[in-house]
């Protein structure tokens, strides 16, 4: 799934970039929204790609998810004796 993803996001920023690339002289507004709709779906298949990899790397335990312990302030002047 993964390198699908990556394949997905570069081609689909090559697209954007091709499209407006080729109708740079035409211009006009569905040039601009064709290159954003690549350059969106491009972004959004590598973004889940690192949220892929990082699930894997946590269930792997590569990644250890750390626990924030937070503390209340009535706790921390029982502690102190205070």
């Amino acid at each position: 799934m993964r390198p699908f993803l990556i394949t997905v996001g570069i081609l689909a920023w090559a697209f954007g970039m091709a499209v407006l690339f080729i109708f740079t002289e035409n211009g006009g507004v569905m040039t601009a929204i064709a290159a954003g709709v690549f350059a969106g779906v491009g972004l959004v298949a590598l973004v889940s790609e690192r949220i892929l990899k990082t699930l894997e790397d946590i269930r792997d335990g590569v990644i250890v998810p750390r626990r924030v312990i937070r503390e209340e302030p009535a706790a921390r002047t029982v502690a102190a004796g205070v």
